[in-house]
């Protein structure tokens, strides 16, 4: 069963398993800005993407703005409209240059209710109904900027363990391929990108879950995300590309 779906994320150690707090990704906006180096998000930013598949083409115009303010885990995030593929929004924070967003697990190309019905098919014990929630969010950082070259972390996305049955742990392995580089997009050069790609991992001593899913980020700095692309068993599912911008 195909489990992952071609949409992109900006993409990004979250304890869902445990954590029932629903967020809202709605509201009306007050006049401010994210001052985030690498994702720099003011009221009425304009951005132009180019979304392609194999099979088609798309742009996406997208006016930004920020809904409030809202702590989360003790961290102070920036409510932000839906832009690029967050067509429902996210909660951004980028302090000491980890930029850590929360957003619906849609973004992401997951079917994670498929992924877990699969596991549970695999179990030798019937589960009961209700025993493993799924969670609808993702809380990951997607870019650490002040880390140097081939630097890597992971966040845990989601995690369930019943004893003597299984347990199971999907976490999304970074890595940061490029830093300070150009990169020209639509014959426009931008001089300092950073480059981040992102592995869908999973874990289970007792269930095996084969899983090829990649996402390579582009951030660009006092721009924002210039280009993504995702990757399926080895072949480019999408790519989103910055056709232009305005702060």
């Amino acid at each position: 069963m195909k489990h992952i779906f071609p949409m992109a994320a900006i993409l990004l150690t979250a304890s869902f398993f445990s954590c029932k707090k629903e967020y809202s990704f709605e509201g009306g906006n007050f006049k401010n800005c994210i001052s985030c180096t690498y994702l720099p998000v003011c009221d009425s930013s304009q951005y132009v993407y180019v979304d392609s598949t194999p099979t088609s083409v798309d742009t996406l115009h997208n006016t930004m703005y920020i809904l409030g303010d809202s702590t989360i885990n003790g961290k102070l995030f920036k409510k932000v409209s839906g832009f690029a593929t967050f067509n429902t929004g996210l909660y951004a924070n980028c302090d000491n240059q980890d930029y850590r967003l929360l957003f619906p697990l849609a973004a992401l190309g997951l079917n994670l209710d498929s992924i877990v019905n699969d596991l549970l098919q695999q179990v030798p014990i019937p589960i009961p109904p209700g025993l493993i929630s799924v969670p609808s969010t993702v809380e990951t950082s997607v870019l650490k900027a002040n880390l140097p070259t081939n630097s890597t972390w992971t966040d845990v996305i989601y995690q369930v363990n019943i004893p003597f049955l299984f347990s199971f742990s999907m976490g999304l392995e970074y890595t940061l391929l490029e830093k300070n580089v150009p990169r020209t997009v639509y014959q426009k050069t931008y001089n300092d990108v950073i480059h981040v790609k992102s592995v869908l991992k999973i874990n289970s001593t007792q269930i095996n879950i084969p899983l090829d899913f990649e996402i390579d980020y582009y951030f660009a700095k006092d721009v924002g995300i210039i280009e993504v692309h995702i990757t399926e068993a080895n072949a480019v599912t999408r790519v989103l590309k910055l056709h232009s911008y305005q702060l």
